[in-house]
């Protein structure tokens, strides 16, 4: 059985075109468990109205994606019982995301190929689905550095699908990850307490590969992400007010207090990793404002 957590919070037309995806899949074995961290939409009615097989938890409002998300786990370990098997799978998934009938299967596939593994989707922007967004990282725990792998297929995903059918990677999103349910016994569950939004799905995916659960994109499992949707939206060319701003919001990847814990958690140069890694930061913005026309 596989195991669909999906937080949500009022954004309920992407809620269902995503549940609609996740309602055609051809591997039949799969529970969807949504997560409706206080939506005032008509979110979790709707839910209950067109999709009734899925499970529905609420919240206040004040879980965020990483804590809804454990919320999700437990009810599926709820559900698993004190018996996991092998064939027990939890897929983390965002409502903004859309996905093609035989994504389950071919995420399965993966996943059995390179049994026990944790296995990620490459993502495109649902608006330009050739447009690759997320390919996998390789990342340097020392010195920050690292790149996307996207940007070694020319950020085109058809050049990635026909190159290989898995890639491996240093970490992983939430957006659509397959993980042995076993894991979760092993790793715990993701840190709410440091990383209440984002960075929580990387820096889980960076402890089960510590644990020795390597980590695997599977091509073909593509994940169409309403690129505009999510969190802060990353303009070609941000203002200063935004980014300074970016350091401080709940809903930015580059607030400092995140990539501060990340530093002292999985960095053996801790406070220098830190450092380098708001350079990093600072770089990227000061390129891309600056950048010709």
């Amino acid at each position: 059985m596989i195991y669909v957590v999906i937080p949500v919070h009022n954004r309920r037309e992407l809620t269902r075109r995503c549940l609609e995806c996740l309602a055609a899949q051809t591997y039949p074995h799969h529970q969807e468990i949504v997560v409706d961290d206080g939506s005032t939409d008509g979110t979790s009615e709707m839910i209950r109205q067109e999709f009734p097989n899925a499970i529905v938890l609420r919240g206040d409002g004040n879980l965020w994606w990483t804590e809804a998300t454990n919320v999700g786990i437990r009810k599926a370990q709820e559900l698993v019982g004190a018996t996991i098997g092998k064939d027990d799978f939890l897929l983390t998934l965002n409502d903004d995301t859309e996905v093609k009938p035989d994504y389950l299967q071919t995420l399965l596939d993966t996943e059995w190929a390179h049994y026990p593994c944790v296995v990620g989707s490459p993502s495109v922007d649902i608006d330009e689905p050739e447009k690759l967004e997320f390919a996998g990282t390789k990342m340097n725990l020392v010195l920050a550095g690292g790149h996307h792998i996207a940007d070694d297929y020319g950020r085109s995903y058809s050049k990635l699908v026909n190159h290989a059918a898995a890639i491996e990677t240093d970490s992983l999103p939430g957006r659509g990850t397959l993980i042995p349910m076993e894991v979760f016994q092993k790793v715990g569950l993701y840190d709410s307490v440091r990383f209440a939004h984002y960075m929580a799905d990387v820096e889980f995916s960076v402890r089960a590969q510590k644990a020795g659960y390597p980590l695997w994109v599977s091509t073909k499992s593509v994940v169409g992400e309403h690129v505009k949707a999510t969190g802060i939206f990353l303009q070609q060319r941000p203002g200063w007010a935004d980014f300074v701003k970016s350091f401080t919001s709940i809903r930015s990847p580059t607030n400092l207090t995140v990539r501060y814990h990340f530093a002292m958690v999985h960095s053996k140069t801790k406070l220098l990793y830190f450092v380098l890694d708001v350079a990093r930061i600072c770089g990227g913005f000061l390129r891309r404002k600056f950048q010709p026309a």
